[in-house]
Order: C-alpha cells, then sequence, then structure tokens
C-alpha cells in the first residue's frame, strides 16, 4: 500500500457513510435594549378595558375612540411625563356643534391625597358625594346635567369630564354609568409602573419663585415689579390632581405692580420633557443657539429650550423682547437645575 493510499484510508476509519459536515450556526443577535426618552404609561390597563364598547354605547350614541389632544405648550403634556392614561372618544361631532358628546378620562399614576383633596375643595371640584363609587367618589353637575367625576384610590386618582352640547343625546345618570365602569376597573389594578427620570436631568421646580425671582424678572426680563398671577395650582393646575410635582414641573404668569407697564412674562419647567418639545415644534420656528443644549423659537415668539432632557419655556409680552427673553431663560435654567 502506498503511504498516500494509507493517509486516506486512515483520514475515513471513522466516518460515517452518507454523514454531511454540520454546518457553522451563527450566535443570534441580541436585541438591543431599546433606549427611553419619554415616559411609558405607568397605568397597566387600555381605554378599551377601561370603558369598553358595550359601556360606550349606554353612555351617549356614536361614541367612539378618538386621539387625545395636545398643544405646543409644556403645560399640555405634563400628565404624559408621568404616565397617566388618557382616554377620549367622541360622537365625531364638531367642536361647536350642538350635537356634540366627548367623555374624557385621564388616570394618573400615584396621585396623592394633598393633591386630591386641593381638586376637590378647590374651584375646579365642589363633587357631589358618589358613595356608590367608592369613597373617594365625586359627580359634577352644573344644572342637574353630568359634566363629569372623579376619584381616588390606593395608587390613582382619576378625573372625567363629560363635554355635551344642547342638542347631544345621551342619559341623565350618564355620568354613574361610567363612574361605576371606570372605578371598577381602576380599583382593581396594580401597582404603577416605575416612573422614569432622564439622566442628567433638571430639578425642576415647586413655585414661582423656583423659575425666576421678582429680581430676575427685572433686571433679565425688563418686567418691573413683578407680580405672580397665575401658577401651575388650584383651578389654573393643568396636571390632573398636581402629578407634576413627581417630577418637578411647574409654570407661571407674571405681571407688573406698574400699572403703567403691561408687559407679562410666562415661564415654565417640565423635567424629562425634551421630546415632546421636539415633537410639537411648530412650523416656521426658527433655533436660536447658545440657549441650554438646544432651542428654538416658535412663530408666536414663544422661547422653547431643551436641556438635560428636560424643556423649559420663556414668553414674554407686550414689550418684552426677544433677548430679554432668552436672558431670562438662561437664569430660568440655572433655577431649575441645568449646570451645562
Amino acid at each position: 500500500m502506498s503511504a498516500a493510499l494509507a493517509l486516506v484510508l486512515t483520514g475515513c476509519a471513522h466516518s460515517v457513510p452518507g454523514a454531511q459536515p454540520t454546518p457553522h450556526t451563527a450566535s443570534p443577535t441580541p436585541t438591543p435594549t431599546p433606549v427611553i426618552t419619554t415616559q411609558p404609561v405607568r397605568v397597566p390597563t387600555t381605554c378599551d378595558q377601561l370603558v369598553p364598547a358595550g359601556v360606550l354605547a349606554r353612555i351617549g350614541t356614536g361614541l367612539v375612540p378618538e386621539e387625545a389632544s395636545h398643544t405646543p405648550y409644556l403645560s399640555s403634556w405634563m400628565n404624559e411625563r408621568v404616565g397617566a392614561l388618557t382616554c377620549s372618544w367622541s360622537n365625531g361631532a364638531d367642536v361647536s356643534s350642538a350635537d356634540l358628546l366627548r367623555l374624557v378620562v385621564t388616570v394618573g399614576p400615584e396621585v396623592t391625597r394633598e393633591g386630591f383633596e386641593g381638586f376637590l375643595n378647590g374651584e375646579q371640584g365642589a363633587g357631589i358625594h358618589y358613595p356608590a363609587g367608592g369613597p373617594d367618589s365625586y359627580t359634577l353637575r352644573v344644572q342637574d346635567r353630568p359634566v363629569g367625576f372623579f376619584f381616588l384610590t390606593p395608587h390613582y386618582g382619576v378625573a372625567a369630564n363629560l363635554v355635551a352640547g344642547l342638542g347631544a343625546h345621551f342619559p341623565s345618570d350618564a355620568d354613574a354609568i361610567a363612574l361605576n365602569q371606570v372605578s371598577g376597573v381602576v380599583s382593581a389594578l396594580a401597582a404603577p409602573g416605575p416612573l422614569w427620570t432622564p439622566s442628567p436631568t433638571l430639578t425642576g421646580a415647586t413655585g414661582c419663585d423656583g423659575l425666576a425671582t421678582a429680581d430676575q424678572l427685572g433686571s433679565l426680563g425688563g418686567l418691573p415689579s413683578a407680580r405672580e398671577v397665575k401658577s401651575d395650582a388650584g383651578e389654573y393646575s393643568l396636571s390632573v390632581f398636581d402629578i407634576d410635582r413627581q417630577v418637578g414641573g411647574y409654570w407661571c404668569t407674571w405681571v407688573s405692580d406698574d400699572a403703567s407697564d403691561t408687559a407679562s412674562i410666562s415661564a415654565g419647567v417640565l423635567p424629562g420633557g425634551a421630546e415632546y418639545a421636539k415633537k410639537v415644534r411648530p412650523a416656521g420656528s426658527v433655533d436660536v443657539p447658545g440657549v441650554g443644549a438646544s432651542a428654538y423659537r416658535s412663530p408666536d415668539g414663544e422661547l422653547n429650550v431643551i436641556a438635560d432632557g428636560g424643556w423649559v419655556q420663556v414668553h414674554g409680552y407686550d414689550g418684552v423682547t426677544p433677548e430679554q427673553q432668552t436672558a431670562l431663560a438662561k437664569q430660568v435654567l440655572l433655577n431649575v437645575g441645568y449646570s451645562g
């Protein structure tokens, strides 16, 4: 036997007739962890589960789901930032139509007793106690027409509005039907999911002075003798039961105590709201360099600043110049925790 033939026979001595070589299997590519840039909904249910179609039909004629509305102002996004669930249904009629019927329900996570009592005892509250829905359940009525309801559970607070034109068709107990349904679902929910916080983040504010002091409004914004006239509290609170306090969200409006000066300034902060600011940037906005990480001025004059994952807005009226607005915005950023 030749050496070459012996080598071939030796190499085949342990092979199985007809066997194929084992193919190389590539390791599966790991799924990348999604980067969170906005707060997910923290309420473990859906709008369809909250008020099913069969219950909607009992509340009013023709109610179907619709997209919840927003504005370009950060106060419109405070509920979303904290992970609230907002559900809206309407009969499709125009907002000015006498036939309009719309139900909007907002479920806020980890609503405090203080926040709930503030609503209950404030100008938006004055509800009618409705024990059938739970010890902290109330309906809202105007001239005996249902206009909404609100209630508190250990982990959630719920506020609902029923908007109806004079020609809309709905039962006189529509508020009770909706409250009983929503309360039954929410009362059985598990605790909310975690609150997301960007890194780095703004600390935010809990009052007007935390946004800007009277001296800063005067020296930087050109507003002499500044006095607050509206703020994120009481009847002007735009987050459900003040849940924006969980992330340091706040807004304020000042005017001058000098009657000869008609100027006013508004400022607000929403830590973690950067993605909302990008989403609602109006067409025609212009970039403003040198403020925060990025900034733009919208066509109506609103200065929007993105910094440390947060959103700051400053607006000046009746004589406040863009330069003063920008100078004040830089100070507001420092006041709410921006060090970049």
